[in-house]
């Protein structure tokens, strides 16, 4: 029988499923109207900048629909805006706004704690050979997607 309790595959997806959980309620509890999908492409682009729709989409493991569907929503609350690539009107170049540099600091404040509590009781090199694994693991399947 397959014991999924067993496997590390199950503890990923689980912690996954209650970080974003407790993200969506402390982001609630702080006046914060953003959900946990919204905050991984805000986190995006904190961190490398402006962005076209695909890389963006790629970055995040989702559709390009649903990039889309999130970036209206983020641009709506004025923490994202759009423009044209330069040379090309086709393209959408995506940035974080005034408002949406406004509230990282903020955002970041709510979640270290979060991430902190979750790695209490774990030494160092348990948590540096626990990233090597899920590193290696996710290269494992990114390599299979070719």
């Amino acid at each position: 029988m397959f014991e999924y309790e067993n496997k590390i595959q199950h503890w990923i997806n689980r912690l996954s499923f209650l970080l974003r959980s407790e993200i969506q309620r402390r982001f609630k509890d702080n006046g914060i109207d953003l959900s946990a999908e919204e905050w991984a492409l805000l986190m995006v682009l904190w961190q490398k900048g402006p962005l076209q729709m695909g890389p963006l989409a790629a970055i995040t493991l989702r559709d390009r629909t649903t990039v889309t569907r999130l970036v209206d929503r983020l641009v709506e609350k004025k923490y994202l805006q759009r423009a044209n690539a330069e040379g090309d009107r086709r393209q959408v170049v995506v940035s974080v706004s005034k408002a949406g540099r406004e509230i990282e600091e903020r955002v970041v404040g709510i979640v270290l704690p979060l991430i902190k509590k979750s790695g209490e009781g774990i030494s160092e090199k348990d948590g540096e050979t626990a990233l090597t694994v899920l590193r290696k693991m996710t290269e494992n399947l990114d390599d299979s997607r070719n």
